[in-house]
Order: structure tokens, then C-alpha cells, then sequence
């Protein structure tokens, strides 16, 4: 079998160097004429993948300022105490003359109310150009919806996991996204 292979190749050889002219071959002026210059090649740019960014959270490498906000005043609904303003009125006519016994108007304090505690809500803002809100913390539940740079949002729960179950206060959607992409809003 190995004769066969070797007897194959050498015909093959022999084949070769016959067919490409031999010891009579001398090489010819057969090199590619160009007529014309030729046009490039117009393509099209290509869709480039969608670019979703991570904030860089190390203070020594930060190279921009970002934008100011606005601070967010909390409102206070319930005082501590109640006053209600009592008027006493007296009318005095030209004949009449008012003692010096009349009372003065005075405030009257009511019962002193405590006031309910009302949970400031924490608002913070997205930071990434394009992120998903999940519908659970972590990669493997479905996107149930997408948030956008500076959208506010109300964090509901912080279990410390590194993913915040917020609600958007633009559309009241809520869902879960990664703690490092949001910041805080006040």
C-alpha cells in the first residue's frame, strides 16, 4: 500500500513539472495590468451592540463632576400642638364707656397632640444611561421593566444584598435593580 502512495505522488510530481513547461519554462511578463483605479469599498456602519455604562465609584479615578440636584425638602404635616385663637368682642357705643375689667383676647391651647411619625421616603436617582428593573433580586427573573439617567425613584426595601426593590415615581412601576446604580437623592 505504501508503494502505491509513493509511486501516486511521484507521477504526480512528474505530472506537475511537465505541465508547467518543464525544462524549456522561462518565466514570462504575465503580471497583472490595472486599467483603471480602482473605487473603494463604501460599507455601511454596522449597528453597534447597546452600550449600558457601570459608574466608576472609586473617588481616585473620577475624572467629571456630575451634575447638581436639587434638594428635596421634607414637608411637615402634623405640629406639635394645636392653637386655636379665641376673640372675645365687645361693642361700644358712644354713650358707653369700656371698664378696664373687660377681658383681653387671648389664645387658648388645646390638648397638646403628638406628633404621628411619617417615614421620609428614600429618593434616589438612576444612574446608568439604560438599566433593567427586575422582577426580582437578581439576574435570573425577567426584566419587567427599564429605567433611564436621573429617572427618581423611591426605594421600597434594602435587604443589603446588593439589589433595592424600588418603585419609579414617574410611572409607579416597581421592581428591582442593582444598588451601585442609583444615587442618593438629598
Amino acid at each position: 500500500m505504501n508503494r502505491y502512495i509513493l509511486i501516486a505522488f511521484a507521477v504526480m510530481a512528474m505530472a506537475f513539472y511537465e505541465l508547467s513547461g518543464g525544462a524549456d519554462f522561462e518565466p514570462g511578463d504575465t503580471s497583472l495590468v490595472i486599467f483603471a483605479e480602482p473605487k473603494p469599498i463604501v460599507t455601511k456602519p454596522e449597528p453597534r451592540p447597546e452600550v449600558v455604562a457601570r459608574a466608576n465609584t472609586r473617588a481616585a479615578e473620577l475624572t467629571d463632576i456630575a451634575p447638581t440636584r436639587a434638594l428635596i425638602e421634607p414637608v411637615a404635616t402634623n405640629p406639635g400642638s394645636v392653637v386655636t385663637p379665641v376673640s372675645l368682642t365687645t361693642q361700644a357705643t358712644e354713650d358707653s364707656v369700656v371698664s378696664q375689667d373687660v377681658p383681653q383676647p387671648t389664645a387658648v391651647v388645646t390638648d397638646t397632640v403628638a406628633p404621628i411619625p411619617q417615614e421620609t421616603p428614600d429618593l434616589r436617582f438612576v444612574d446608568g444611561d439604560r438599566v433593567n428593573m427586575r422582577g426580582g433580586p437578581g439576574t435570573d427573573y425577567a426584566v419587567v421593566g427599564k429605567l433611564f439617567r436621573n429617572d427618581m425613584v423611591e426605594v421600597l426595601k434594602d435587604e443589603g444584598n446588593g439589589w433595592l426593590h424600588l418603585r419609579a415615581t414617574s410611572t409607579g412601576e416597581e421592581g428591582w435593580i442593582a444598588d451601585w446604580l442609583v444615587t442618593a437623592a438629598n
